[in-house]
C-alpha cells in the first residue's frame, strides 16, 4: 500500500513496481486485487493508476464516517468506480468498502479463542 495522503505519480507507480516483481519473482503471481487496510482518502488518479496496473478490483477498510452512514442506507459499500480523468479510457475499478472496518462479520470468528465448528465442505470429513 502506497502513500495516499501526498504522493506523486511516480511514487505510486514505483511502490507497485517493486511490489509487484516481488510477488511474481516469490510465488509467481500477478495481483489482480488490491486492498488497502487504512488508507486516509483516495484520489481518482489512485482508482485510474491501479486500474492501468491490471487491477480488478479494489478494497479498502477507512471511509468518511458520514459517507459510510449514507453508503449502508443506500447500500452502496460497493461500486464501480469511474475515476474522473481526461483521457478517454475506461479506468473502471470494482471497489468495496469493508462493512465492519477491520474486523470479521459479527458471528464470525476466526481464531482458536472461538468455540465455532470448523467450516468442513467435504463431505467425507
Amino acid at each position: 500500500m502506497n502513500d495516499e495522503a501526498t504522493p506523486y505519480y511516480e511514487d505510486i507507480i514505483e511502490n507497485m513496481a517493486i511490489g509487484h516483481k516481488f510477488l511474481l519473482e516469490t510465488f509467481g503471481v500477478v495481483p489482480k486485487v488490491g486492498w488497502h487496510i487504512d488508507p486516509f482518502g483516495h484520489s481518482s488518479a489512485q482508482a485510474s493508476i491501479f486500474s492501468q496496473m491490471g487491477f480488478d478490483s479494489f478494497f479498502f477498510a477507512r471511509i468518511d464516517y458520514q459517507d459510510k452512514t449514507v453508503r449502508l442506507q443506500n447500500k452502496g459499500m460497493e461500486m464501480v468506480w469511474h475515476p474522473r480523468q481526461d483521457s478517454k479510457e475506461d479506468n473502471y475499478i470494482f471497489t468495496h468498502t469493508n462493512y465492519y472496518h477491520y474486523s470479521a462479520p459479527p458471528s464470525f470468528c476466526f481464531d482458536q479463542a472461538c468455540n465455532n465448528d470448523p467450516i468442513m465442505d467435504d463431505p467425507a470429513l
